[in-house]
């Protein structure tokens, strides 16, 4: 026998005597009070736990041998493959007429447009395959040139969240609207219910911000068919902004602002680099007239908390929110007052209503030198600076008045219709909290039986303690066209699901006779139908 024989077959006598060894087992733990307490039934049992083998022969008795095994399972797996359905056949096989705008692994490019209740942002949307893959801005477009958000990005998935609602639902509610049951429903039923509904009069649709002329059209020409009332509501209304602009210019409408033609640019409490009004399209315009270091813009902030703006600005001034007015009003003191500039400077009246924030340096607690220089640099380029104010809660006296006082402002520095581009405002931003207010009246007067929410969810949106949601038990039905079952939607008798935006047509109005057109991507997913085609079905059955 070889060396290399004797030294295996002492390794395997090694093996098989350790495997004959008993195992020494911790007693410290258990999984049963019988196994601590060594009792004799388990321990019979315990030996004899591990002794069938259905490979061995000789444990037959204890056991399935292993021939009586092979026998079994082959049985088992014919009777199986007996009493299953054949599923359908799929083969993966090329395009047997490919479509010419398709190249494999080659993407495809589609432009579209997106608008979040404020900003609207022209897109680039990446496909492949008929699958919309990524969402970035679109170069070519004139207000965002290529800057897009991480709202616009995130938004492809929504197109593909599992939670998005396949088809309308039926939330089967109790007279008191506390507990429901929720089921599918067909599209005639759905139909059928709102017509009948609708007959009854006293409509009211209640819809987010609206940029879309077309889809203004349609809900115009739905209002008047039953007599309905249209509201449109945002959490972030921006309200004081046009009541603000009606005072001041005779239209209320949202001014369209220009950074990119400012030299000066002074915000109080506007983070438009962040969060204010049109942030994306804010920052294209604002770099731009950075990007030259020797003629590069200046911007002054006055900041009650630490915004992005605010981290950018040359000058920074801490503020408190209810000095937001006295810094304006100061300004305008200096400017009209002190430094006599300007068309309002022989005007008696208004040097008295200015005369009190003739100290407001002292009051901010900064040099009066560092204030005065402001307005120094203010005046110097009239026609091409810009002051914007926000940050103030809407619908409050205070935020009204400081933008009427922003208003005055740029009017005496001739910066309106150069970077305030007051008539060629944003028109679709028209949301009001005072028209949801008075909703909220006429639903607990009971005067509104039917409701039609339409892209917005306001009881997450709204604080709880206005009694949105209550109010709403109080209508007679609701409808909603959300793309899920969510806070509001619970509350509405039918769930009626719209198209995502990248699964149809469809057109904005992004500033005063600037259209842009956003076009579908792929085909609905799901048993989907636009909203607007859903007005018009209701107006055609009744």
């Amino acid at each position: 026998m070889s060396e290399s024989n004797h030294d295996q077959n002492q390794q395997d006598a090694k093996t098989q005597s350790l495997a004959q060894m008993p195992v020494a087992k911790d007693s410290r733990y258990w999984l049963s009070l019988e196994q601590w307490s060594q009792d004799p039934e388990f321990q019979k049992l315990a030996e004899k736990e591990f002794m069938s083998n259905p490979l061995n022969e000789s444990d037959a008795e204890d056991g399935w041998a292993r021939r009586e095994f092979l026998k079994l399972m082959g049985a088992s797996l014919a009777m199986a493959s007996a009493g299953c359905i054949r599923r359908p056949v799929q083969k993966i096989v090329p395009y047997n007429k490919q479509p010419e705008e398709v190249t494999f692994t080659v993407p495809n490019f589609y432009t579209s447009t997106y608008f979040d209740g404020s900003e609207a942002l022209g897109l680039l949307v990446k496909s492949r395959e008929g699958r919309p893959l990524k969402i970035e801005g679109n170069p070519k477009h004139p207000m965002n040139k290529g800057a897009t958000s991480v709202r616009a990005q995130a938004h492809i998935l929504a197109l593909y969240d599992p939670e998005r609602i396949k088809g309308p639902l039926h939330n089967l509610l109790n007279k008191a609207k506390t507990n429901r049951d929720t089921i599918s429903a067909k599209w005639e039923d759905v139909d059928s219910a709102a017509v009948k509904q609708l007959n009854k009069g006293s409509v009211v649709v209640l819809t987010g911000a609206i940029n879309s002329p077309t889809t203004r059209a349609v809900i115009g020409d739905f209002s008047q068919a039953f007599g309905a009332k249209h509201i449109s509501w945002e959490p972030l209304a921006h309200e004081e902004i046009r009541t603000g602009a009606k005072s001041s210019f005779g239209e209320e409408s949202v001014p369209f602002y220009r950074f990119d033609k400012a030299k000066v640019i002074v915000s109080i409490d506007a983070d438009f680099l962040g969060t204010w009004l049109m942030p994306t399209t804010f920052t294209k315009q604002f770099s731009a007239a950075r990007r030259d270091i020797k003629n590069m813009s200046k911007l002054v902030v006055f900041d009650s908390h630490y915004s992005l703006t605010g981290a950018n600005a040359d000058v920074r001034v801490r503020i408190k929110p209810s000095q937001q007015l006295a810094v304006v009003m100061g300004l305008a003191h200096e400017i009209v007052v002190k430094k006599s500039h300007g068309k309002f400077a022989g005007n008696g009246s208004v040097k008295s209503a200015l005369e009190s924030y003739s100290n407001v340096a002292s009051q901010l607690a900064i040099e009066p030198a560092l204030f005065s220089k402001i307005a120094e640099d203010l005046i110097a380029h009239r026609g091409q600076s810009l002051v914007v104010a926000g940050g103030l809660p809407t619908l409050t006296t205070h935020s009204y008045d400081l933008q009427v006082a922003v208003n005055f402002l740029n009017a005496a520095l001739d910066n309106d219709g150069a970077t305030v581009e007051s008539k060629n405002g944003l028109p679709g931003l028209t949301a009001s909290y005072l028209d949801l207010f008075e909703l909220m009246q006429n639903l607990n007067k009971g005067s509104v039986k039917t409701v039609i929410i339409h892209g917005c969810n306001p009881i997450y949106s709204l604080p709880a303690s206005l009694g949105f949601a209550e109010a709403l038990k109080k209508a007679e039905m609701v409808f909603y066209t959300g793309d899920r079952n969510d806070e509001t939607g619970k509350q509405a008798d039918f769930v009626v699901p719209d198209h995502h935006p990248l699964e149809t047509w469809g057109d904005a109005e992004i500033g005063k006779g600037l259209y842009s057109i956003h076009q579908p991507t792929m085909r609905p997913m799901y048993d989907t139908r636009s909203f607007q085609l859903t007005l018009m079905t209701w107006g055609y059955l009744a």
